[in-house]
Formats: C-alpha cells, structure tokens, sequence
C-alpha cells in the first residue's frame, strides 16, 4: 500500500520532496531493506545479458565501463568485441602503439576515454604487475579512473560494497527521493553518492549495482518511466507525489558554437593527401584530408582562414608546404565535437608547386592510395568522406597537378 504524503498543492502541481525530507530516507532502515530486497528479487529475472558480465575479469569490466560513458550499451557490444579480440589482455593493451588503440576505437567517439584506458592498461602492468589492485582508493590512482569507474570495478570484480553513480542510476536515485536539484549541481552529485553508499548491501553488491543500472536502463526512463512495472514504485517518491515524468531537473542545454572548416581534397595519381595531427590536439595522432578552420570557436586549434581564395591557398601552403589552385566546393559535412556544431566544406585542391612539409597542427603528411585510407585512424567526419568517395568516383577526373618536387637534401658548407 502507497504511503501517505503531506504535500502542499499549488497552481504549479506538486512539489517535490524538500531537502529536509529527502536526507531523512536513506536513514530508514525499513525504505532501504525494501528497496534492497524488490530490487534483487527483479534483478534475478531481469538482469540484461551483456558480455562483459561473463566472468569477473576486471580488465573487462574497465574496457566496458570507459566505452559506455556517454554511449549506450547497443553500440558498445559489437566494439568491445572487436576490442577484446584484438587486446585480450591488459597486457597486450598496455603494450600495443598508441595508434593501434586509437584504430581499433574508431567510430566509438570520445577518444580521450581510448587514450585513458591505455595509458590505465600501462600502470596496471608498470605498477601493479599485470594485476588490477583491489581497493577503490588504488583504482582511482590509475590514469582516467574516477569514482564511478573505480567503484564498479571494485564491485562488479571484486565483490567490494563500493557504491557507484551513473547516468541511469543517478536518475533512478533522484526519484526515489524526489530530489528537487538540477542533477548537475554539485549538492545534487553529494546526495545522490550519498543515498548510493546507503544503499549498497554488503551482501553481493556487484549484483545490487548492476540491478540499479539495469532497472534504470530499462525501465525508470529518461522519458515515460514504466512505473506500472518497476520493484520500487512503492518506495518512490517521486512516484508517490506524481512526479516521476519531471524529475530529475535537467538544467537547459547552452547554445552549440557553430564553426565551419574547409577541407582541401588534393589528389595526385589517384592518390589522396592525408594529413596526421599533432600531439596536444583534439584530434591527436588521428589523420584527416588537410584542414583549415574558417570561422567561429575552433575546438582544434588549424589554421585560420578569412573566407577569400587567395586566404586558401596561403593557409594551405603554410599547413602542408603545397601552392594548390582551388577548385570547385564539392561537398559539405555536418558533424558535432563536444559543444561545437562544425560544417565541413571539401573543396578541390590541384596541386602546383612545392615541398610536401606539415605546418602547424600537423605531424606529418603522406601521399595515400584510396583503398589504403581505411587502415588509417580518421576522425568521424573524416570517415563519412571516405565513405563518399569510395562511392563516388568522379574525384579521381579531378586536375592533378603537378608532381610535388622532393624535399631537397642539405648540403655541407665548404670553405672556399
């Protein structure tokens, strides 16, 4: 039987539950065993069939959670296959070339959780000895590993009560208290770990984690939550008080910084210029189509055009050694990055004169055959134009130019 609330209505609808109210749940015993008690119950006919769940193997659990961060579990599962196969163990993860991590992340976005997770990989093996420490305090040391990561692998594991805080799960707490906080607030973030540790059992808490994150998964939803089916309706106050399809509180999206680049398709001998990007950069170590960037927030750092041709050629000359005559625009690419909204002109570029050197932003440029473009580490929007131009050949009609002359060789100065 529902309990009773004492809520005050006004022309608004229903409040949600004060502070005051709120901190006062997880110190009732009776709401925190009912809540542990329907919750396993649920969880032993409805846990998800997920890969990673196979064995308790922590380096797996740590290549699952850092691919799902801000990526849902349909789109992980056929990456963390193809992961696993080629890096079956930290060791062969900790050792591989940096590019080959990156490669085998490609199209899974967010690279820095790649390069984190391998630089993880290496202090496992450097200071642990290939073995993942045990305590959420020696987890959180390794590079990339914050609480919610450290607490999940302690759990999942180890079997350690260590409590954890995600996207699902942080919406599931919030209404279960009814907490009236924006969810990114940091008094919010303190109240939801705060209800987390009350409620992690010492008994299985891997699988009380990994219930609270399958039931917020799959049935306390971003929208329309299936309270009809939920084990804790009964325990929910946002349930109780109706207000489960407004919270949590969400504060409003900002505005995307609209950007756009220009991207030069310079071709010789059917084959494409590609160039890599420098260390530091949004991009590190991934390869492109030479870029430049031409107005609004630029998240990468290039060169900077101001709209006019002879602009074009100046910068590409000064991002890749090469005087080109520019073409027609062939083509635009729309693609987001972080808060950045970038439109992606491609424009033909045939190449006239000059020494193939990379300016700034660039490590390096190569020559490289179009079949060959797909063993390279590109970016999304860089995909989406190897895509385009496997299927549409007319590129390669494109003016080729001239050769490009080789980089002279220095000469020793002799006295005369």
């Amino acid at each position: 039987m529902a309990r009773k609330r004492s809520v005050s209505p006004t022309k608004a609808g229903p409040q949600a539950t004060s502070g005051a109210q709120a901190l006062a749940l997880d110190a009732n015993p009776a709401w925190l065993n009912a809540i542990r008690k329907n919750l396993v119950s649920w969880y032993q006919n409805h846990q998800r069939d997920l890969p990673w769940r196979a064995d308790h193997d922590p380096y797996r659990i740590l290549v699952s959670e850092m691919m799902l961060v801000q990526t849902t579990v349909a789109a992980v599962i056929p990456y963390f296959a193809r992961f696993m196969a080629r890096f079956p163990t930290v060791q062969d993860l900790a050792s591989a070339p940096a590019a080959d991590v990156l490669k085998a992340w490609e199209g899974l976005g967010y690279y820095r959780r790649a390069r984190l997770l391998h630089a993880a990989a290496q202090a496992v093996v450097e200071r642990h000895g290939g073995q993942f420490p045990r305590s959420r305090a020696e987890l959180e040391a390794l590079p990339g590993i914050g609480r919610y990561i450290a607490g999940a692998v302690a759990s999942f594991a180890f079997d350690l009560p260590e409590a954890i805080l995600e996207a699902n799960t942080q919406r599931l707490l919030a209404r279960l208290i009814a907490w009236p906080g924006e969810l990114g607030k940091t008094p919010t973030q303190k109240r939801l770990w705060s209800v987390a540790e009350a409620l992690v059992p010492d008994k299985q808490p891997g699988d009380f984690n990994q219930a609270l994150m399958d039931l917020g998964a799959t049935i306390c939803l971003p929208r329309n939550p299936l309270c009809l089916l939920c084990p804790l309706a009964e325990q929910c106050e946002a349930r109780q008080q109706g207000l489960q399809q407004t919270l949590p509180l969400k504060a409003a999206r900002q505005a995307p910084l609209v950007s756009r680049e220009v991207g030069v398709l310079a071709v010789r001998q059917n084959q494409l210029l590609l160039a890599r990007r420098s260390p530091g950069q949004l991009w590190e170590e991934f390869w492109e189509i030479p870029t430049m960037h031409e107005s609004g927030a630029d998240p990468a750092g290039r060169v900077r055009l101001d709209g006019s041709e002879g602009d074009l050629i100046q910068a590409v000359r000064l991002a890749t050694g090469l005087t080109i005559t520019p073409g027609n625009a062939l083509r635009e690419f729309k693609y987001s990055v972080t808060r950045h909204a970038v439109t992606l002109q491609v424009v033909s570029g045939a190449v006239v004169k000059g020494v193939v050197e990379p300016g700034p932003g660039y490590a390096e440029l190569r020559w490289v055959n179009l079949d060959d473009v797909v063993t390279f580490t590109l970016s999304a929007v860089n995909r989406q134009v190897l895509a385009w131009l496997q299927k549409d050949e007319a590129w390669r009609n494109l003016p080729p130019g001239e050769e490009p002359q080789a980089r002279p060789k220095s000469r020793k100065k002799t006295s005369s």
